[in-house]
Protein backbone atom coordinates (compact mmCIF):
# COMPACT_ATOMS: atom_id res chain seq x y z
CA UNK A 1 0.00 0.00 0.00
CA UNK A 2 1.36 3.58 -1.00
CA UNK A 3 1.60 6.64 1.65
CA UNK A 4 -0.89 8.25 -0.90
CA UNK A 5 -3.31 5.92 -0.06
CA UNK A 6 -3.18 6.43 3.68
CA UNK A 7 -5.55 8.71 5.51
CA UNK A 8 -3.82 11.63 6.82
CA UNK A 9 -3.65 12.13 10.86
CA UNK A 10 -5.30 14.51 12.48
CA UNK A 11 -2.73 17.06 13.89
CA UNK A 12 -2.70 18.14 17.34
CA UNK A 13 -2.40 21.53 18.35
CA UNK A 14 1.08 21.59 20.93
CA UNK A 15 0.90 22.53 23.97
CA UNK A 16 1.56 21.89 27.74
CA UNK A 17 -0.41 20.15 30.59
CA UNK A 18 -0.26 20.49 34.15
CA UNK A 19 0.93 17.36 34.41
CA UNK A 20 3.88 18.35 31.50
CA UNK A 21 4.68 21.35 34.46
CA UNK A 22 4.98 18.91 37.30
CA UNK A 23 7.29 16.90 35.57
CA UNK A 24 9.39 19.71 34.65
CA UNK A 25 9.24 20.52 38.13
CA UNK A 26 10.27 17.04 39.51
CA UNK A 27 12.98 16.95 36.78
CA UNK A 28 14.65 19.66 38.02
CA UNK A 29 14.69 18.68 41.66
CA UNK A 30 15.85 15.07 40.66
CA UNK A 31 18.94 16.25 38.29
CA UNK A 32 19.91 19.09 40.90
CA UNK A 33 20.17 16.56 43.60
CA UNK A 34 21.99 14.28 42.10
CA UNK A 35 24.17 17.59 41.16
CA UNK A 36 23.61 17.35 37.22
CA UNK A 37 23.38 21.30 37.49
CA UNK A 38 26.29 23.13 38.07
CA UNK A 39 26.53 25.92 40.65
CA UNK A 40 26.52 28.62 38.56
CA UNK A 41 23.50 27.54 36.66
CA UNK A 42 21.33 27.15 39.87
CA UNK A 43 19.96 30.43 39.93
CA UNK A 44 18.62 29.98 36.40
CA UNK A 45 17.07 26.86 36.96
CA UNK A 46 16.04 27.71 40.24
CA UNK A 47 14.07 30.69 39.05
CA UNK A 48 12.21 28.66 36.39
CA UNK A 49 11.32 25.81 39.07
CA UNK A 50 9.45 28.65 41.32
CA UNK A 51 7.38 30.12 38.34
CA UNK A 52 6.47 26.72 37.60
CA UNK A 53 5.27 26.02 41.32
CA UNK A 54 3.58 29.57 41.21
CA UNK A 55 1.81 29.04 38.31
CA UNK A 56 0.43 25.40 39.36
CA UNK A 57 -0.07 26.87 42.94
CA UNK A 58 -2.21 29.68 41.06
CA UNK A 59 -3.77 27.36 38.91
CA UNK A 60 -4.59 25.54 42.09
CA UNK A 61 -5.80 28.33 43.85
CA UNK A 62 -8.44 28.89 41.02
CA UNK A 63 -9.91 25.55 41.15
CA UNK A 64 -8.41 24.26 38.65
CA UNK A 65 -7.45 20.30 38.49
CA UNK A 66 -3.56 19.96 38.38
CA UNK A 67 -2.83 16.67 39.82
CA UNK A 68 -0.70 16.55 42.60
CA UNK A 69 1.74 18.89 43.21
CA UNK A 70 5.54 17.66 44.14
CA UNK A 71 6.18 17.13 47.96
CA UNK A 72 9.53 19.50 47.27
CA UNK A 73 6.63 22.53 46.27
CA UNK A 74 5.59 22.27 49.72
CA UNK A 75 8.56 22.80 51.56
CA UNK A 76 9.14 25.99 49.79
CA UNK A 77 8.37 29.65 51.22
CA UNK A 78 5.73 31.23 49.37
CA UNK A 79 4.99 34.17 51.86
CA UNK A 80 6.31 37.15 53.01
CA UNK A 81 8.53 36.34 55.99
CA UNK A 82 7.15 37.19 59.23
CA UNK A 83 8.59 39.58 61.36
CA UNK A 84 9.21 38.69 64.79
CA UNK A 85 7.70 40.42 67.55
CA UNK A 86 9.99 42.36 70.09
CA UNK A 87 9.10 41.33 73.48
CA UNK A 88 7.06 44.35 74.97
CA UNK A 89 9.86 45.19 77.70
CA UNK A 90 12.65 45.31 74.60
CA UNK A 91 9.98 48.08 72.55
CA UNK A 92 10.16 50.20 75.32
Amino acid sequence: MSEENKAPEQEQEPGLSYGDIIACVQIIDVTSSRGAIKGDELVQVGTVRERFVAFLRHAQENGEEIGELPSSAYNQQTEAPVEEEVPAEEAE
